[in-house]
Parts: C-alpha cells; sequence; structure tokens
C-alpha cells in the first residue's frame, strides 16, 4: 500500500503530532507500506531524504509559523501546485492528513481537488478541535474525509457534535514506542541530566511552555511545594522548536519567566530543551510528572511517556486525558486552573516514596498492555482497509450507474 501523509511539522520541531507521525511512519514502512510525507521546511534540513525509511519533502508552503491567513490566500495557486505534484509523483493508494481540519482552508480544498481528480479515499486524523469562525468554516468541509481517525472518544464527541458523521470516525488512543520509553537504568555519568540537576527532588512538565498547558499552574503550584519541599525543582520543557500559529510561543514564554522571578523561584526551576530522543533521560530524573492543561486537552501524549517510563503523573480533568488516568491508580486527575490542588498531589507523593513507585508500575503495565505502537499501527491499517473499502463500493456504484 503505497501512503501519502501530509502534516504541518515534523522533527527537529517538537509536539504530540510530530512525536506520533515519528513512529507511525516508519512502523507502516516496516509492516510493508511505503509512505512519504509532505511536510514544513526548516533550517539545516534537505528539502528532500530518506528518515528511517520514509520519504520527507519539505515545503515553505507548510511552514505555518511564517503563513498567515492572508498569506494563505495569496498562495493558494501555489499550494495547488505543490500538493498536486507531489501527489502525482507519489500516485497513493490513499492520503492520510494530520490536522489539516484547522489552519488552512486553502491546504485542504487542494487535497479534495486532488482527490476528485484522481479518486483515492482521504484519511484524516483529528489531533484537536477548535471553536472559533475559521473552525466553522472547516466543519462545512467534513464530508470531505473518507474517514476520520480520533485520538480520544473527547475528540469524537466534539467532531460528532459539529457535523461530522459519527460511524465515519474512530477512537485510535495513541501508541507509544516501548523501546525508546523504558524504565532501565542509566549510570548517572551516562545522563548528563541526573549530573547535570545534582539530585534535586525534581518534578517534570515535559509539554511545551505555555498557558495552554498550564505552565503557570505549575508555577503557582511549586510555590506551594516549596514551602513543604525547599530543595524541589521544576523542570520545564519544550521552549522552543515547535509549531508557533500565530506567533505567541515567545510572547509567553517570557511572561513565564517574569513570574518565575515574581514568585522568588530562580532556584527551583530548569528551563531546557529536550530533543524527542532525550526526553527519556528527562523523565528518569523525576520523581513526578504533571500535566496542568487548562484547555480541553485532545489526548496527551506525555501521558503515555510518564507511564512507560513507571513515573506517576498529576493531570487536570481536561479532554481526553481522563480517558487515559485512573485516580489513584496509574495517576492523579485535579480541577482545571487549581494550582493548590495540583500542589497537595505533588506534596502527598514526595512525602510517600512508595504511592509514588506504586501508581507508577501500575502505569507500567497499563501502557504496555493498552497504549502500544503496534495496536495503534494495527487499527491505523484497519482504518486504511476501511477507506478505501468504501472507495471501491463508491467506484461500484458509479459503474453500475453507467452501464444502467
Amino acid at each position: 500500500m503505497k501512503v501519502v501523509m501530509l502534516h504541518w511539522a515534523f522533527p527537529p520541531i517538537i509536539g504530540g503530532v510530530e512525536s506520533h507521525l515519528a513512529m507511525l511512519g516508519p512502523d507502516l514502512v516496516r509492516l510493508g507500506c511505503e509512505v512519504s510525507l509532505l511536510t514544513n521546511a526548516v533550517n539545516g534540513k534537505e528539502e528532500e531524504y530518506l528518515w528511517k525509511g520514509m520519504k520527507v519533502r519539505r515545503s515553505k508552503l507548510f511552514d505555518l509559523n511564517s503563513l498567515d491567513p492572508v498569506t494563505l490566500k495569496q498562495r493558494a495557486r501555489e499550494i495547488d501546485r505543490e500538493i498536486m505534484a507531489f501527489i502525482q509523483e507519489e500516485k497513493p493508494d490513499l492520503v492520510h492528513a494530520h490536522n489539516m481540519h484547522y489552519f488552512s482552508l486553502e491546504h485542504t480544498d487542494s487535497l479534495f481537488k486532488v482527490k476528485k481528480k484522481w479518486g483515492f479515499p482521504l484519511v484524516l486524523t483529528a489531533h484537536n478541535v477548535w471553536e472559533d469562525k475559521l473552525w466553522r468554516e472547516f466543519n462545512q468541509r467534513s464530508h470531505y474525509w473518507d474517514e476520520v481517525i480520533a485520538v480520544s472518544h473527547y475528540i469524537k464527541k466534539e467532531l460528532v457534535k459539529s457535523g461530522y458523521v459519527k460511524d465515519r470516525v474512530k477512537v485510535i488512543h495513541h501508541g507509544l514506542d516501548l523501546n525508546t520509553f523504558k524504565t532501565e537504568k542509566y549510570e548517572i555519568a551516562a545522563n548528563p541530566l541526573l549530573a547535570q540537576l545534582g539530585g534535586r527532588r525534581i518534578i517534570f512538565h515535559p509539554a511545551r511552555m505555555s498557558m495552554a498547558k498550564g505552565s503557570h499552574i505549575s508555577l503557582q503550584a511549586l510555590k506551594q511545594i516549596k514551602q513543604h519541599f525547599p530543595e524541589v525543582l521544576l523542570v520545564m520543557a519544550g521552549t522552543e522548536k515547535t509549531v508557533d500559529w500565530g506567533s505567541h510561543q515567545n510572547k509567553e514564554v517570557n511572561q513565564l519567566k517574569n513570574m518565575i522571578l515574581e514568585l522568588g523561584l530562580q532556584d527551583n526551576v530548569h528551563i531546557q530543551f529536550f530533543p524527542w530522543e532525550e526526553m527519556p533521560l528527562a523523565y528518569q530524573a523525576a520523581e513526578i510528572c504533571i500535566y496542568p492543561s487548562c484547555f480541553e486537552e485532545p489526548f496527551g501524549l506525555v501521558m503515555l511517556e510518564s507511564m512507560a517510563m513507571a513515573r506517576p503523573i498529576v493531570v487536570s480533568r481536561a479532554g481526553g486525558m481522563p480517558e487515559i488516568i485512573q485516580e489513584g491508580v496509574n495517576g492523579f486527575i485535579v480541577p482545571m486552573n487549581d494550582p493548590r490542588a495540583l500542589a497537595e498531589r505533588c506534596c502527598e507523593l514526595l512525602r510517600n516514596p512508595l504511592l509514588a513507585q506504586k501508581i507508577g508500575q501500575n502505569g507500567h503495565k497499563i501502557v504496555h498492555k493498552t497504549y502500544t505502537k503496534e495496536l495503534m499501527n494495527a487499527r491505523t491499517l484497519f482504518v486504511y482497509g476501511e477507506a478505501l473499502s468504501g472507495r471501491l463500493r463508491q467506484q461500484r456504484r458509479s459503474d453500475e450507474k453507467v452501464i444502467a
């Protein structure tokens, strides 16, 4: 099977969707598919190359950090030509787009034009939902997609509420590469992060530094945690190399850095960008992970990473996260925008290492049983089969009408 994928970013750009693609694409190649990805241009990266067997083509016309709505309209014909040429060259059996149900009407309309021209099915993975004028415009195009993968039941519910056909939306929870995220112990000398942080009691906030991901809630909670554990250290990740639609990232990072100074937390916060392949080291250094999102988080891949590394995680009651975290079993769930509740749970885990260890081990067992990339891959291939079968049925009906 030949599959063309499209998404706005790919490593070294970091994020949940990017990590998902870094697993899914090469795995489909190993399972016998030919996979090609059209994604954004990155300084220092070739325009086209093979990455673990997957062909990667980079284009400035997919760089959301430099494309505003006015520019997108002005370059609509270029976008048409770019997508048309790539798909014509690859001649796929189907096209699998990620988060192309938002951001750019021009890109999505181009895909539909190509679908009508060549007749292949379009599969969408919806990693997010939104609520604004642009989102409402996109919902009028929900019929473009032959099959839709929702990354959580929460996302499916929101899509159906917005007009997507329920039977076409399949829930496939993310899976994880358990060969990368494993509990193998490394010596301090082999782990630069452990050596650098000098044995502090570490809480890890793995998501990018932003208000949506609850970074300000983590800092407010840290102020309270510090009263009981003066040596505590909050490690914050994701300060660069992210998709920044609307150019908010730098502003929010600066606000958070000012907040650290205002709260007197300079000695209790460590900020560092971690490439995806180094994330296991950061998890290993931590006792606890926190993910206090302040919006309806669609899934939250870092939950699986924490569980795979046998680390307890505290999340907010947001979006799809309560589908994964069982209260008191593999983590804790606190109300959204509640630094006091977050601090209380963190202190409980810091005071009781045996409880933290038990919850971490529970999470480790659950992720190995339920959230493997192998399960995710098999379910994705099943959806591909459904899309191809549906397209064949439509073609037969069209042929029958012609004969009649």
